[in-house]
């Protein structure tokens, strides 16, 4: 049904039609030469206008909105001696000078354009019963009329019209964006799935923000719903369009099932976190690799310059990094590497994940995480360093790029090979400080919060899984303390024992090799806010739980029609909150 503005609209452009029935071009100065010449008065508020000594009265009053000063375009260019059009394919209001220049004008379009090109107005054109009123400067702006205001007359001084060309704007000005979008019909079912194409268009390309309202990729009760998409430009102009769908009776999902069967990889929803404890738990084996875990992440909260953490390794080595900088001011965070052996020794840095400077804590974690599984899939972070006896280098020169502003956060996820026995030692100094200079002035800071530091062992679990699974709800629980016990290990600095509590930095290896056709893989969060990421087969998946979180879980992988083999990567985000648990659903039955 066409609404009250569209049929306004509508009327007002089949009164335009109606006043403009002539051929593509007539004069409309009722016998008067083209070219008139002098002053033209106008009066405010009135329909008085004189021209060389003769009054005449204007189709409507001149009026001032906003500050803007509105005439009739017919009445106008009546004195003007011009030519008026109107094009019923576009909807505009044409004018014509003696020298053919054309200026095209549209209801409720802040734009007009000569010969084509495209300009701005000072306000926008409207409809008056029929009658096109226009703003008085951005008309004169185009014929070069000067306009002199004083009290309620304004005076126009028209120039020669049949010896000067129009004088447009000079600036070219934007166009607003096109708020447009399709679905593949206008009925469903409910719980079918609705596909939104955006179809919005800019004249410049340089569409930067979309904002969806009710697009829900599928509805649950029957009715009629309304679902807008409203588009902006880098200019602050914007668009909106609306469109109604509707939802019949019939059912095709349950919400749990379409949520099962269609939310995005990545993206999370709603489970009953009570109802996961009843999943049968898969048989909890595994073995370890021997790679060795440097974590310093604590203190967590840094307060002054100084050693964070140092231990001697050799041999395969992950890293994990987590800081926040409160010294005051900005600040650099480096890790050392030396040899401390009397053989050249070398670093081979596999992969590399760093994120940060960053105000939220587990918004670095995630990233860091994701980066790190990247670059283990892309070798991209590939590096060999080579060290003489005793030589000092830095090494994952990646967090120290940029300067840590006073509250921020760096974390840091990596491993690397080592040949010869390599000093680690992770340090802040102020901004401005050269760490190898400062190296041996620093003080060993000693850990004030809960946050761990510490050297482990055999920090690769490996889970191998040869039964079938995914036939019925399933779990594997991680990083509780009673199925996945925490790591014992050693601080480096003061030689006591540490826990890794939460087994951050731990790289957890999941194999599947037999997977139901047909079965959902989801991360569900034990603990609260879960920002991470995990490795599913050559595919890097983020993960984002916030708050409280046991009742979500999020999308991972869904199995095809045929067995598979599933390989999961996984290691706790600095950042975030543990324990978690893997989750293994059949999926319900896809209906037509």
């Amino acid at each position: 049904m066409m609404n009250i503005k569209k049929a306004m609209l509508a009327l007002s452009f089949a009164a335009l039609q109606a006043a403009f029935v002539m051929p593509a071009f007539a004069d409309s100065a009722k016998g008067m030469p083209d070219g008139n010449t002098g002053s033209l008065v106008l009066y405010l508020n009135s329909r008085k206008m004189e021209q060389s000594g003769v009054e005449y009265t204007a189709i409507r009053e001149a009026t001032v909105k906003q500050g803007v000063t509105y005439v009739s375009l017919r009445s106008i260019a009546e004195r003007l001696g011009y030519k008026i059009g109107y094009d019923a394919n576009t909807n505009e209001v044409l004018i014509r000078s003696s020298d053919t220049s054309e200026a095209r004008f549209k209801v409720d379009r802040n734009t007009y354009t000569v010969n084509g090109i495209s300009y701005s107005m000072n306000g926008t054109p409207y409809m008056d019963e029929g009658v096109l009123m226009l703003p008085l400067r951005s008309f004169s702006a185009i014929y070069g009329i000067k306009i002199t205001l004083e009290g309620s007359k304004a005076t126009l001084e028209l120039p020669d019209v049949t010896s000067s060309d129009p004088e447009p704007e000079p600036e070219r000005i934007n166009e607003p964006p096109v708020a447009l979008f399709a679905t593949d019909k206008h009925k469903y079912r409910m719980g079918e799935l609705i596909r939104y194409d955006d179809q919005s268009t800019d004249d410049e390309d340089a569409i930067v923000e979309r904002q969806w309202d009710n697009n829900q990729p599928a509805f649950f009760e029957p009715g009629i719903v309304e679902v807008t998409l409203v588009v902006s430009d880098k200019h602050g102009l914007s668009s909106t369009y609306k469109q109604q769908i509707e939802i019949t009776t019939e059912l095709l999902y349950t919400k749990e099932e379409f949520e099962r069967l269609f939310t995005p990889v990545g993206s999370n929803f709603e489970i009953s976190g009570s109802s996961v404890l009843s999943f049968d738990v898969l048989p909890y084996t595994y073995r370890t690799e021997p790679y060795t875990l440097f974590r310093a992440s604590g203190p967590e909260t840094v307060n002054q310059e100084g050693i964070l953490y140092q231990d001697t390794i050799e041999g395969t080595t992950l890293f994990m990094i987590h800081h926040k900088n409160h010294l005051g001011e900005k600040a650099k965070f480096y890790v050392v590497a030396e040899n401390k052996g009397e053989s050249p020794a070398s670093v081979e840095i596999g992969g590399l994940g760093f994120a940060g400077p960053s105000i939220h804590p587990e918004v670095a974690g995630r990233s860091a995480a994701a980066r790190y599984f990247e670059s283990m899939i892309s070798g991209s972070a590939s590096q060999s360093i080579t060290f003489a006896p005793g030589e000092q280098k830095l090494i994952f020169t990646e967090l120290s790029t940029a300067a840590v502003p006073n509250g921020d956060v760096v974390t840091l996820n990596a491993d690397l090979v080592s040949k010869g026995s390599i000093q680690y030692t992770v340090l802040i100094v102020k901004a401005n400080h050269d760490p190898l200079e400062s190296l041996y002035n620093l003080p060993y800071l000693d850990p004030q919060e809960s946050i761990i530091r510490g050297t482990f062992e055999d920090s690769a679990r490996i889970f191998e899984y040869n039964e079938l699974v995914g036939t019925k709800p399933e779990r594997l629980p991680l990083t509780d303390n009673t199925t996945d016990p925490f790591q014992k290990g050693i601080d480096g600095i003061k030689l006591t024992e540490a826990t890794n509590s939460g087994n951050y930095g731990v790289l957890y290896y999941i194999a599947l090799n037999r997977v139901a056709p047909n079965t959902l893989i989801t991360f569900n969060p034990r603990g609260g806010l879960y920002s991470g990421a995990a490795r599913v087969n050559n595919d890097v998946v983020h993960i984002k739980h916030i708050g409280s979180t046991k009742d979500s879980t999020s999308v991972l992988y869904r199995t095809g029609d045929q067995e598979e083999k599933v390989e999961l990567w996984i290691t706790p985000a600095a950042g975030s909150n543990l324990p978690f648990t893997f989750l293994f659903l059949p999926l319900p039955e896809m209906r037509n």
